[in-house]
């Protein structure tokens, strides 16, 4: 009759788990094998199919589904193929690098004499436990003003959330309505805060109006530009245009097609190890694209203070002039964290010290308050 977990559900619902073989995206990933090239954003979607390129399998452009739209679509028709929210927009905090999720946090629910109450709850890959492990743990900062203090868990306070190397992580899957092919299961990741925000709630505001029903429901994935307002180092403030995702819908397209009306589930199949270069690539280019996400905050801006006070002492003491230091600040000023990480390690090849490795940035914590975790390397009375 079939296998609980492979073929069928707790429920005994027949699943059919299917790989991504369609990508739609809004940005273009950096030319492989150019150091100097960045990813690009677009104003409209793009498709990419996954193809064979001697040994490596890559996304490449997709002419057949591109053909199937207009040139350069705003908006797209899609078929959602599962009921679970959760089947058709997952989301979480994840700090992605080249070599796989490194941290991840979850909304979890917590049962208490009091009643259920939620908080976001993280596993990150650490040397001691590469399978992962709740972070923060006992883990406490090595050095700085907040020595000794706990560090902070997942969610507002993280200062990996706060450095870029965390985003939200979103991703939606659907059938397109102009290529209609089952087997080709699209996936759209975004790491905007905007727009996760707005997909959950018009996914959510579907579900609700279709009786709690998805699977086969039409909808309109739309990006729209908007501009917004975001202040550099020096306190100038300065416009961008990006375009935020959503997903709508029209009365005319409220009942579930003739196709769709069973029991069938359709849920993605997926591992980080397909995914890491991918998504660390074209999402998380050493904080690039962290500044367009943040409007004016007092919170944000006092940490862009302590962080510009740190880069200029460690350039005092690497010997660079007041202009030079100031050029530097200009330079990197929607990248601050990768200059102060550039910084210690030029301090620390100076020092006859190793640098730092572009994936264990920013944990010099130890357990207990005693022996050094992770990566031990840091700047004296400067917290990495």
């Amino acid at each position: 009759m079939g296998i609980l977990g492979l073929t069928h559900d707790d429920s005994g619902v027949a699943l059919e788990k299917l790989p991504v073989a369609i990508k739609v995206a809004i940005g273009e990933a950096p030319e492989p094998g150019n150091q100097n090239s960045h990813p690009r954003r677009l104003d409209h979607f793009v498709f990419k199919r996954k193809t064979l390129r001697g040994q490596d399998v890559v996304w490449e452009p997709a002419p057949e589904i591109t053909e199937a739209h207009s040139a350069k679509p705003t908006e797209l028709g899609i078929v959602f193929l599962h009921d679970d929210p959760e089947e058709i927009l997952r989301t979480e905090y994840a700090w992605w690098t080249a070599a796989g999720c490194k941290c991840r946090g979850e909304l979890v629910q917590i049962a208490n004499g009091d009643g259920a109450r939620y908080e976001m709850r993280a596993i990150r890959k650490t040397r001691q436990h590469p399978e992962g492990e709740v972070w923060p743990g006992q883990y406490r900062y090595a050095a700085g003003p907040k020595k000794d203090q706990p560090y902070e868990s997942c969610g507002d306070g993280c200062p990996d959330l706060g450095r870029g190397d965390c985003r939200p992580s979103g991703d939606l899957y659907f059938m397109l309505e102009k290529f209609p092919k089952l087997g080709a299961v699209c996936r759209l990741h975004t790491s905007s805060y905007r727009s996760v925000r707005n997909l959950s709630n018009g996914l959510m505001q579907i579900r609700r109006f279709h009786g709690n029903r998805l699977s086969g429901i039409k909808a309109l994935l739309r990006a729209t530009p908007e501009k917004i307002w975001y202040a550099d180092q020096s306190g100038t403030r300065h416009s961008s245009v990006v375009h935020i995702l959503s997903l709508e819908i029209s009365v005319r397209d409220m009942a579930r097609p003739a196709a769709f009306d069973s029991d069938l589930q359709y849920v993605v199949r997926e591992t980080d190890d397909e995914r890491a270069s991918e998504i660390s690539d074209e999402f998380y280019p050493e904080g690039k694209w962290a500044a367009d996400e943040y409007v004016d905050s007092p919170e944000r801006a006092h940490e862009q203070d302590e962080q510009s006070t740190r880069i200029c002492e460690l350039a005092r003491r690497l010997g660079y002039r007041e202009v030079k230091t100031r050029m530097l600040l200009g330079q990197w000023a929607i990248n601050l964290a990768g200059l102060e990480r550039r910084l210690r390690d030029e301090l620390g090849q100076q020092l006859g010290k190793a640098p730092t490795s572009p994936n264990e940035k920013g944990n010099d914590r130890v357990q207990g308050g005693s022996t050094p975790r992770e990566e031990p390397f840091s700047v004296e009375g400067f917290p990495v």
